[in-house]
């Protein structure tokens, strides 16, 4: 996995009439298999079934450590979804896997994001380097993004954000509009970036960084950016200084300004998903699956308050000991009530979710019997369901 933290993210989006010309263009350029209707689809008949996706042949990419290198990272229009496969980043139509071209020299990366008309963004990386790059599908080369070592999303108005590192340990956020830098993200002044995580259509942008107290102390902040390109971040609620073991990690803004993401308590290895909503004054925590004292809100849908994530355990506080825990597992949560799991392809295999869509489609990542796999749980909503309490 290509992102600096071990996330277990991004929503594609949402458009104007203004890129009917793009539309059309995207539904050339893809297979013809891409122009099924999705399951959830309006005037399709929403079956709740769990879809495996085409993969990379095997010794195609690098080593898939932990599986992370199979993913699905977001759902498009028209059968489209895009993520990784072995390591190397690739996009789907349909269960049809394909790989995004390489330029020389590069040998993996992943496709973080979709928008509503084809163009995808994500990291590409060869030994000591990481780049930054958009792509439509069936184009013979990535374009490679200004000045950035990673894009983490776009929207529909093709404003792409990501991040760069430097040399003295910051990262610098980044906002590109198609291929050109639009802007440097500004921060105050003892704030430094971590990472820029996604865009909405307004233009809204989040990630997170740390806040110098002073020469001994910081803490982790999650930050808001508004569409205002000499604008600095705004610090999420809760920040306190002199806090080192809280971490607050923004993944996802919808359509109404309500953002998504995850705190961490590192004393105890243990967490939660997290909310935000405007104006921001507070935010809001997330239950955890059943007895899970782990859990994460990597996606939420543009408008319908859906977020999915996945569900673990501390190593510190269990409560089972690590080496019998019951694996990860994909989570679901309406926007309210208790989290709810979907369904694992196997009993005792591994599952997480990192993107959902307003049609009731969830993306990720599954075992079964062959190993890791890219998958689509279709009608999630009907396939949630609430645990009883597992025994590893």
């Amino acid at each position: 996995m290509d992102r600096r933290r071990v996330r277990f993210g991004r929503g594609g989006g949402r458009g104007t009439a203004a890129a009917v010309t793009a539309l059309a263009a995207l539904a050339v350029a893809v297979p013809a298999q891409a122009a099924v209707t999705p399951e959830g689809a309006a005037g399709g008949t929403c079956k709740p079934s769990v879809t495996i996706l085409q993969s990379v042949p095997p010794g195609t990419g690098g080593p898939d450590i932990g599986g992370y290198g199979t993913r699905v990272n977001d759902i498009g229009r028209f059968g489209l979804a895009v993520g990784a496969s072995r390591n190397v980043p690739v996009y789907w139509t349909g269960r049809r896997v394909h790989r995004v071209p390489l330029p020389e020299g590069f040998a993996g990366g992943t496709v973080e994001a979709v928008n509503r008309y084809g163009l995808m963004v994500g990291t590409i990386r060869k030994a000591g380097e990481t780049r930054a790059f958009s792509y439509r599908p069936g184009a013979t080369a990535v374009t490679l993004l200004p000045g950035g070592g990673h894009a983490a999303d776009v929207n529909d108005r093709g404003h792409i954000v990501g991040h760069r590192d430097v040399p003295d340990g910051r990262s610098v956020g980044l906002e590109w509009v198609g291929s050109t830098l639009r802007r440097e993200l500004a921060v105050p002044a003892h704030v430094r970036v971590a990472e820029v995580t996604a865009i909405n259509n307004a233009g809204r942008i989040v990630g997170h960084g740390d806040g110098v107290q002073d020469e001994e102390y910081g803490y982790n902040t999650a930050l808001l950016w508004s569409a205002d390109p000499a604008a600095p971040a705004t610090e999420l609620p809760p920040t306190y200084p002199g806090d080192t073991y809280s971490h607050y990690e923004p993944s996802e803004i919808d359509e109404h300004g309500r953002i998504v993401g995850s705190y961490g308590f590192s004393r105890h290895d243990s967490g939660n998903g997290t909310t935000w909503a405007p104006p921001y004054a507070e935010h809001r925590d997330v239950p955890n699956l059943g007895e899970r004292t782990q859990g994460s809100l990597e996606d939420t849908s543009p408008t319908t308050g859906v977020s999915v994530g996945v569900a673990w355990d501390s190593i510190i506080v269990g409560p089972w000991p690590p080496e019998t825990a019951p694996p990860r597992q994909a989570q679901y949560w309406p926007g309210s009530g208790p989290m709810l799991a979907l369904p694992r392809l196997v009993p005792d295999g591994h599952s997480a979710a990192y993107a959902v869509t307003d049609r009731d489609r969830v993306g990720g990542q599954a075992v079964n019997a062959a190993g890791m796999q890219p998958v689509i749980w279709n009608c999630a909503s009907k396939q949630a369901y609430l645990p009883t309490v597992e025994t590893p």
